[in-house]
């Protein structure tokens, strides 16, 4: 079996989903990078959420904002709530929804990478947010804030997006918090 087939029809498919999305992307991750440098600097909690494979785009952004990747800076602080390890989504749902209501505060900031995620659970998490008056921003799925959805894109396309978004996100906010990359040089 020769792999090549199967990964550049992949890459085509993603290559192709990017473009229709760019957009989209550089409008949702920069109104989202401005509500999480105001959170940031109100001293609110932003709070990077992912379940099952949506996790890996969570912890990812997570890891960025404490570490950074462009530069040396201070970690920004962020709450990360995954749950990698379960057997289907609706435990991970609803740990998710205990979790953001028992910590969650009016003015706080969710990014919520939701990918994997139906249509009912959608509304579960959207309900929890509402209802604690949390700010939210959504990657992968249309939620109750800004939204990146990827519509015609399959999973691993859009999951492979939502990395991408990520990485776009940390540069956004590392950008809006410390300047410019060439203000670090």
């Amino acid at each position: 079996m020769i792999p090549y087939d199967d990964i550049s029809t992949f890459f085509r498919g993603y290559i192709e989903q990017l473009s229709l999305s760019v957009d989209d992307i550089a409008d949702v991750t920069g109104s989202a990078a401005d509500l999480a440098t105001q959170t940031v600097i109100s001293e609110k909690k932003l709070i990077v959420c992912g379940i099952g494979p949506d996790a890996a785009g969570a912890s990812l952004l997570s890891e960025l904002l404490q570490q950074g990747l462009y530069r040396e800076r201070p970690a920004i602080p962020a709450i990360e709530l995954t749950s990698r390890h379960i057997t289907s989504l609706d435990p991970g749902v609803g740990w998710l929804t205990q979790q953001l209501t028992a910590l969650g505060q009016p003015g706080d900031l969710v990014i919520l990478f939701a990918t994997s995620l139906n249509q009912v659970d959608l509304e579960f998490l959207s309900s929890a947010i509402v209802k604690r008056d949390l700010t939210s921003v959504w990657v992968g799925a249309q939620g109750t804030g800004p939204s990146l959805a990827f519509p015609g894109a399959d999973r691993a396309t859009a999951l492979a997006l939502s990395q991408c978004c990520s990485i776009c996100l940390a540069k956004l906010i590392d950008i809006s918090l410390f300047g410019t990359l060439e203000d670090a040089t």
